[in-house]
């Protein structure tokens, strides 16, 4: 059966938004001011580490509230765990082993922690469920520097003082290397899981790894 295609705004989609602030680059988060990518991959002098920006909420002290949850590690290799579409209609538990699986792990706790800190003790109800995925490596074809993700995912959310509401065809895209995380956002309703925005060229920085 079709989806509804009438959208309606997600509370959390206003946390993010709140939660974030500038940073990262320093380009800026114009594609068209930013340096051609000729590997493909970020290099060293295009980041500060100082200004990693994410959600990051202390717990709420209401006992009925949603908990933030911890960041994942990142993976142990970086080569892609899938080389093509994939679809995934239930969150896991398991660790986040390849780059697809971490990126995902990190988006649910990144919008997790972002609607825990909009709305701390009023949180309630909290469900992300992944559509689609897809991973592409960066770099030569014996040699994986770095991996894009993109994820297509739907959200509930809801607080005490509000029924649950949907926000449906999210899609995010991750760049990973060794040495760094960026995150962009369609700000429109995702058909697929493309690689549009490129985080490379208008992604935030959102982890450092040493």
């Amino acid at each position: 059966m079709d989806r509804p295609r009438s959208r309606r705004a997600l509370l959390a989609s206003a946390a993010t938004a709140a939660a974030l602030t500038a940073g990262g680059f320093e380009y800026g988060s114009s594609e068209a001011n930013a340096p051609p990518l000729e590997s493909g991959t970020v290099p060293d002098d295009w980041y500060d580490c100082s200004a990693v920006t994410r959600p990051d909420p202390d717990t709420p002290a209401e006992a009925n509230a949603l908990e933030p949850r911890a960041y994942p590690s990142p993976p142990s290799t970086l080569p892609a765990d899938e080389t093509g579409g994939s679809t995934d209609r239930g969150s896991t538990s398991e660790p986040a082993t390849g780059a697809g699986e971490y990126i995902t792990d990190f988006e649910r706790t990144y919008r997790r922690n972002a609607f825990v800190a909009r709305y701390s003790g009023v949180t309630r109800t909290f469900e992300f469920r992944l559509d689609e995925r897809r991973t592409k490596p960066v770099g030569s074809a014996t040699d994986t520097a770095a991996v894009l993700v993109a994820i297509v995912y739907d959200l509930t959310t809801g607080t005490s003082q509000s029924p649950p509401s949907d926000e449906w065809d999210t899609r995010v895209t991750y760049y990973i290397d060794e040495n760094i995380l960026l995150r962009a956002q369609y700000g429109g309703i995702a058909e697929k899981a493309t690689f549009d925005p490129d985080p490379r060229q208008q992604g935030e920085l959102v982890a450092c790894f040493e």
